[in-house]
């Protein structure tokens, strides 16, 4: 079998998701032997999944603006009070999320027997501790997701490069 994209030159692998050969050089571009069509679905797949990771905290935010504007309509606090209050709280519900997934991977892992009552104060407690956590691990989380999108941006980018030589 020849290289997919050298019909000239001999292939030495295959690529791992599609199984077209790849001659000593083009096996060697990345850390896989993958060709570069795959690897440009592998990074379109990951930025995604970065994308969607970001969903969740824009919903939350978007419902603490309507909340706190709806809220608002029924008091007759100052425009600067509103500002804040719904920044914070737009904040707060944000982070919701964030704060949910850390309490979830490090909480034990185990079922717990629980009454329905258990279950609705259990989730309460969890929803509550979460608001805290997610505070801080929201900004956090969304500086690596950053950093992780911009990674990927990067390997497209030389995917691209790849596929032009």
């Amino acid at each position: 079998m020849n290289c997919f994209n050298h019909s000239e030159t001999v292939s030495v692998a295959s690529c791992v998701d599609c199984g077209k050969g790849l001659c000593k050089e083009c096996a060697s571009l990345y850390a896989l032997p993958i060709c570069n069509e795959c690897n440009a679905k592998r990074v379109k797949n990951d930025k995604n999944v970065i994308s969607r990771k970001y969903i969740p905290s824009i919903i939350g935010a978007i419902l603490g603006i309507v909340l706190t504007l709806w809220g608002n309509t029924f008091s007759s606090s100052s425009v600067g009070l509103t500002i804040i209050t719904c920044i914070m709280f737009s904040f707060i519900l944000a982070g919701i999320p964030w704060g949910w997934s850390i309490i979830s991977f490090v909480q034990p892992k185990m079922f717990l027997f629980l009454s329905w009552f258990g279950w609705v104060l259990y989730f309460g407690i969890k929803f509550g501790i979460s608001m805290f956590v997610g505070v801080v691990a929201m900004p956090i989380g969304i500086v690596r997701l950053t950093l992780k999108q911009k990674e990927a941006s990067s390997k497209e980018r030389n995917i691209l490069n790849n596929m032009k030589k």
